[in-house]
Formats: C-alpha cells, sequence, structure tokens
C-alpha cells in the first residue's frame, strides 16, 4: 500500500496507469490491481473503468458481495454522461441481483442516446425476467418500434409477448390507465408509413431501389437512410420465396418517392414483376395499390408520395441496425475489454492472449453474381465464352459495439 500511495502521490498519466493495472491483471496479482486502484481513486485520479475492475478483481479474490456492491454504485457519479458504461454497470448489478437500480440505469442510458437500441432490449429482457411491468410498459414499444430489420423475429416476439403478459397484470392490479396506455403505444409502435415490396417468379434477380425526399435511395446496398428507410430483404431466384424485395418505413419524411426496378440478370417468368405500395399500414387510414411492372432492357420507376409521414426531419437512426438478445450481457471479460491497447475494445483471456482488436471493414456480396470473358478466334468464326457464375448468402451476422 505504501508504494502505491508514494506512486499516485504526483499526477500519473492516465496511459501509465491503463498500462500498469494491465499488467497486473495479466499477472493475474488481484490483491495488487485492488490496491492501485484503491489509491488512484483515493488520489483523484479517477478513469471510469477503474470500479468495474476494481469490482471483478474483488469478486476474484472473494471479497463480499455488499462491499463489491458499494463500489459498483460508487461508480455512478464517473459514469454519468456514459451510455455504454451506464449499461456494462447495469449488466454487473444484475449478477448482485439489484434489477431495479439496472433497470434505472438502462433507462438514463436511453435518455441519454435513444439511438441507441440495447438500453430498450437489455431492460425488456430484464423487465420480463423480473415481471417488472411497468419497465416492459417502457421498454417493449420502443423495441417493436425500431426491430424491423433482418432477424428481427425474435425481438419482435419477445416485445408482443411480454407486452401481452404485462397488459393483463396491469389489468389485474386495477392499474387501468397504465394498461390502456401500453396498449396504446404498442398499437402505434406497430405503424409504419411506408412498405414497398417487390416480387417476381423465375431465376433472374431484380432489385428495388427507394428515392426518398431529399434525394436518399434506400437499397440492398444502402440499406438504412437518414429519412428513415429500411432495406429489410434483397431476393433471387430461383427459389420461389425468395423472389421479393421489401423496403420499410417506420416513420417517413411527407413528399415524393419513387420506386426504381432494376432487370440485374436471369429470366423473369412473363418479363413482368409485381410491386405493393402501402400508406400507413396498421391504422384506420391504411391504403395499399399494386402494379404490374413490364420488365426490359431499361429500368422501370414508379412515382408515389406519402402525405402522412410522421418524420418532422432526417436524421440517421442508429438504433436500426441489428439487434440481438444477450445471453449473458455481464460476461467478465466485457469489463476487463476496456483495458485493451488505447482504452478500445480488447480481449483478456489468459495470459500472453492478445489484448487489442483492429476492426477492418469490407463490403461481403450476397445473392446471385455472374462474371463472364469472351476469346474470339482468329478467323472470327467462333467464340469462346468462360463463365464463372458465385452463388453467396451470409447466413448469420453477430452485432456488437466498438467505441472508435
Amino acid at each position: 500500500m505504501a508504494f502505491w500511495n508514494r506512486f499516485f502521490e504526483k499526477e500519473v498519466p492516465p496511459e501509465i496507469v491503463h498500462d500498469v493495472v494491465l499488467e497486473l491483471v495479466e499477472s493475474r496479482k488481484h490483491e495488487d490491481v485492488i490496491v492501485c486502484l484503491e489509491q488512484a481513486i483515493l488520489h483523484s485520479q479517477i478513469q471510469p473503468w477503474m470500479y468495474q475492475v476494481l469490482a471483478l478483481s474483488m469478486q476474484v479474490t472473494g471479497r463480499p458481495k455488499a462491499q463489491i456492491e458499494r463500489v459498483l454504485l460508487s461508480s455512478q457519479d464517473v459514469i454519468l454522461n456514459d451510455p455504454r458504461s451506464m449499461m456494462h454497470l447495469a449488466a454487473y448489478l444484475v449478477r448482485f441481483e439489484r434489477f431495479d437500480r439496472a433497470l434505472e440505469l438502462y433507462r438514463q442510458a436511453a435518455a441519454l442516446d435513444p439511438s441507441r437500441p440495447e438500453p430498450y432490449v437489455l431492460a425488456l429482457e430484464l423487465a420480463t425476467r423480473t415481471k417488472n411491468y411497468k419497465a416492459i410498459a417502457w421498454s417493449a414499444p420502443e423495441v417493436l418500434t425500431f426491430s424491423w430489420v433482418k432477424g428481427r423475429e425474435p425481438l419482435n416476439r419477445l416485445a408482443e409477448e411480454s407486452a401481452a403478459i404485462a397488459e393483463s397484470a396491469l389489468m389485474k392490479s386495477g392499474d387501468f390507465s397504465r394498461a390502456f396506455e401500453l396498449r396504446a403505444e404498442m398499437q402505434k409502435a406497430r405503424r409504419l408509413d411506408l412498405v414497398v415490396r417487390l416480387e417476381w417468379s423465375g431465376q433472374g434477380d431484380l432489385d428495388l431501389q427507394i428515392r426518398e425526399p431529399g434525394g436518399t435511395i434506400c437499397s440492398a446496398v444502402q440499406t438504412m437512410t437518414s429519412a428513415g428507410g429500411i432495406f429489410v430483404h434483397d431476393g433471387f431466384g430461383p427459389i420461389q420465396d425468395h423472389c421479393y424485395e421489401e423496403y420499410l418505413c417506420p416513420q417517413g419524411l411527407a413528399g415524393e418517392y419513387s420506386a426504381i426496378v432494376k432487370h440485374v440478370s436471369g429470366d423473369i417468368v412473363g418479363k413482368r414483376a409485381r410491386i405493393t405500395i402501402t400508406r400507413n399500414r396498421g391504422t384506420a387510414n391504411e391504403e395499399s395499390f399494386t402494379e404490374t411492372l413490364f420488365i426490359g432492357p431499361t429500368d422501370q420507376s414508379i412515382r408515389f408520395s406519402l402525405s402522412r409521414g410522421r418524420r418532422q426531419q432526417a436524421n440517421l437512426e442508429r438504433r436500426n441496425g441489428e439487434l440481438k438478445l444477450s445471453s449473458n450481457p455481464g460476461a467478465r471479460q466485457s469489463v476487463l475489454a476496456q483495458l485493451g491497447a488505447g482504452g478500445g475494445v480488447g480481449q483478456i483471456a489468459q495470459r500472453g492472449a492478445a489484448v487489442g482488436f483492429t476492426p477492418v471493414i469490407t463490403q461481403i456480396s450476397e445473392g446471385v453474381r455472374m462474371s463472364a470473358m469472351a476469346t474470339v478466334s482468329g478467323d472470327r468464326r467462333y467464340v469462346r465464352i468462360n463463365a464463372n457464375p458465385v452463388f453467396s448468402a451470409i447466413t448469420d451476422v453477430f452485432s456488437f459495439t466498438v467505441n472508435p
């Protein structure tokens, strides 16, 4: 203790403290980690990650549960403006069965950054497990509103089932106003301002693009736009169940839209496709119309308008990203990962393992592609074509957050 007291008598650069604690963790000297971090906090040289690493080291060394809990709760003053740290702390409080406090932290994180989907999803999962019907009434409509993405079915099902259970429980307890409010919010969450669906038959591939007010284009390449559009399915033949493309806009901008259909490859049965445009789906003002498009060498387009769009201005909704339920949000490595190089995302699985990770962003094609090369004989009587078809499909996507 005397050594660490002298160590922190003068201001120590945060990166030095980071490296020292990282070395102690790798060496499994958890008692030294505890003393080092306690002295850093006593000398007011505090960093947000310190409390959680301190709690983890105390847990490893068998310190009393109440003492570890106090350390975790003491970190709240440091992470007041950091939603990600709030969610980490909430996950740890769940392990100590402080469910009400964890739900409160999820709600604070959502208030700080409403565009993040994680607080709503984690709160709904916890509220459902602990039968906290008030928290379900808050989180379920939010999850349902913005879960219109690939793999959305489990989230939608969780939101619907949890809301139904909560509404029934609130009715039985006599809290009719909250039950009716939850029902209204869920009904509102199911509403979609605009849905465009393109369908066809055959072995070919058609591409749908939606030009939105303001000039943004939503397609299989740009799956989410600042105007609220979400491209949820990129289809291709020959399997009939895959022969459709679909665009959704939960809350869209009022104005003029255009649907552009491109013939990418292959044969389309009858050289026809069917496009269905639905406005205000899930409301009393729902209206839908279907048109048949003749597929030819040029792109086909349809113009239509949306007069009752609920979005006031364009802004990128990050919450539309892939949402997945976390089976163990408070895993130990999620805390120690903050000790990675530069304070970014890292992993400490065992001594000598890598402690840093640099993400590499690339594009992955999905669907049917074909490249061909033609060779003409010298007498120009024969042409040899070398074709290379590629069939690819993305079977699963795992989402995680990386701090910049």
